[in-house]
């Protein structure tokens, strides 16, 4: 076989146990995402919430 043949089916292996491999928990459904309830920064929800309150007064 020639270098790129070794080469490309290399490259299927290591592709083909990529797709088989589970998601690690940092970065699946586990991790919650925005909803994970780690809390927002209290300077970010006084600006949120005054930004709410200013546009209802509009």
């Amino acid at each position: 076989m020639k270098k790129t043949d070794l080469e490309k089916l290399n490259g299927l292996k290591i592709r083909s146990r990529m797709k088989n491999t589970d998601t690690p928990d940092r970065f699946a459904k586990a991790s919650g995402g925005a909803n994970a309830g780690a809390g927002v920064n209290p300077l970010v929800a006084k600006l949120l919430k005054k930004g709410l309150d200013d546009k209802g007064d509009a």
